[in-house]
């Protein structure tokens, strides 16, 4: 009980981050509701004032279409809604295949940012872009999309358990995702490696210190040269 009161605290906490992040957007602006969706009028998918007014409140996760929206109309970094949103929607409860506004393709290149991917928290960020991009699909349609000789190779709670944190991901479960998530052969050896780097890189104290040692020798350096030693020519 007290892990899932954790879980929900959690979730609620994301939620309103979006929705507090959302709502300075739109009062940086000065837009009302109703000049916000005249001007998505003009984009892909329209969204309603009540709509707006909503994603906002803190309540519930708005779809991503909405967050997109509602930023884009007040001028606002997409990027950041991405991630804002990202984490919102992790546990989100009773996902299911809404009507929702296919993603971006990846982007040409894209493998190359995994290349910078060494922790586990980066990795999982990594993995929930990608499943956005692919139309954010439910862990129900990823299951069934793994499906080979009747048998599914990426059961849904597992798959939830890996993208919340609560699982290690095994190399197996990362390219049937990626695979589910539409990504190609090329794709999945840069998945991999990036996963392989999670579990060889030092821990994040370990990087702090050598961070802060490399920082000092650059310190000495530069006080050795502005200070050199008698008889230095």
């Amino acid at each position: 009980m007290g892990r899932l009161n954790s879980a929900l605290a959690e979730r609620d906490k994301e939620v309103r981050t979006l929705a507090q992040w959302l709502r300075g957007l739109r009062e940086r602006s000065g837009l009302t509701y109703s000049q916000m969706a005249h001007k998505t009028a003009g984009f892909t998918q329209p969204v309603s004032l009540a709509t707006l007014s909503r994603a906002d409140e803190g309540r519930t996760v708005p779809t991503w279409p909405v967050t997109e929206a509602y930023t884009r109309a007040c001028g606002g970094s997409v990027r950041t809604a991405e991630r804002l949103w990202l984490r919102a929607d992790a546990n989100r409860p009773g996902r299911r295949t809404g009507k929702r506004l296919p993603g971006p393709p990846p982007a040409p290149g894209a493998g190359r940012a995994l290349r910078y991917v060494t922790e586990r928290s980066e990795l999982l960020l990594a993995m929930r872009r990608l499943r956005l991009r692919a139309g954010s699909p439910s862990l129900r349609e990823l299951e069934a999309r793994a499906v080979r000789a009747a048998v599914s190779h990426l059961p849904r709670s597992t798959l939830h358990g890996v993208l919340t944190g609560e699982r290690d991901c095994t190399e197996r479960v990362l390219v049937e995702f990626v695979r589910a998530c539409g990504a190609g052969p090329a794709e999945e050896a840069e998945w991999i490696a990036a996963l392989h780097r999670t579990r060889t890189a030092p821990p994040p104290d370990i990087r702090r210190q050598l961070a802060d040692a490399h920082a000092e020798i650059h310190r000495l350096r530069h006080a050795l040269d502005r200070h050199p030693s008698p008889g230095t020519p």
